[in-house]
């Protein structure tokens, strides 16, 4: 295997922007917060942290990239794909990429940038002496109706948050570090979001005598769960307002990502692809740009 070169921040950035057909002489004439501008608003990030995911999948021993040799114009196709989530037409004449070449690639990489997340966030082996410990959500994206065989909607799918066929995800955001700590799903938007706590997983893994703080459609599990009521002082209503702003700032910067705001024009088995991979960049940010302390 040929000896991995990293980029550098400054290096990701001028590829990425030579990508979009900005010329270096143009580059170097403009500002360089406009070019990192530029370049989070087509690829998702930072080039600091598009620079790091690149190391990653070169360097993580349980992604392997195959084949041997990676452009890195290739990655920044997928990056693109996520972000702005173009047509294949629209890429064409944005990219001056070809229909195969972009598919192929966008696929490929948001898969291995999706499979560092169990690398990324882990859930912590303790919580110290304190009782809260993460604010849970479930987080929905839009999808085309699924179809049952006899060709009815399956009903299942419905999400109230937006009045049609959605699938969800559960996020779990330590409170006291910038760190997302679990990610479960998909599921069908249709499902409460208590009962993908209770039965999937994640209240088991929540320590005796610690809480976690949710919204009230979390009502289901008061042993465990902490949610805004009259009895709160008005330090601890704050608090956990402050927790739940917190965590849908987050939410917001998944959404940031077309592939996931917009409905998803592809096979809905398929959507967990662009979340993982979308999860995995919004993850790395905290570290350069960190939630606010509650």
């Amino acid at each position: 295997m040929a000896l991995f070169i990293p980029l550098t921040a400054t290096e990701m950035l001028g590829k990425g922007l030579s990508l979009l057909g900005v010329l270096p002489e143009t580059q170097a004439r403009r500002l360089e917060s406009t070019n990192v501008n530029d370049f989070d608003m087509h690829f998702g990030s930072s080039p600091s942290i598009i620079s790091d995911i690149w190391t990653h999948l070169h360097t993580t021993a349980d992604v392997p990239l195959i084949p041997s040799k990676h452009f890195v114009s290739d990655f920044l196709i997928a990056l693109h794909w996520l972000r702005v989530y173009p047509t294949e037409c629209e890429r064409k004449i944005s990219l001056l990429v070809g229909e195969k070449t972009g598919r192929k690639w966008s696929w490929f990489y948001s898969k291995k940038i999706g499979a560092l997340k169990d690398k990324l966030i882990v859930w912590p082996e303790n919580w110290g002496n304190r009782i809260f410990t993460v604010s849970v959500d479930g987080v929905h994206f839009r999808i085309q109706e699924p179809q049952h065989p006899e060709y009815k909607r399956d009903k299942q799918y419905f999400s109230h948050k937006f009045g049609r066929a959605g699938l969800d995800y559960e996020i779990a955001i330590s409170i006291y570090e910038n760190k997302v700590v679990w990610t479960n799903g998909p599921f069908k938007a249709g499902r409460h979001d208590v009962k993908i706590f209770k039965e999937d997983g994640l209240m088991a893994k929540i320590p005796p005598g610690k809480r976690v703080v949710a919204n009230r459609g979390y009502r289901g599990a008061p042993e465990v769960v902490s949610f805004r009521n009259d009895l709160d002082t008005d330090e601890v209503k704050e608090f956990k307002r402050r927790t739940l702003s917190r965590h849908e700032t987050f939410n917001n910067r998944l959404h940031n990502f077309k592939a996931l705001q917009d409905m998803f024009r592809h096979p809905f088995e398929k959507q967990s692809i662009a979340y993982n991979a979308v999860i995995v960049i919004c993850s790395l940010e905290l570290a350069s740009s960190p939630l606010f302390d509650v």
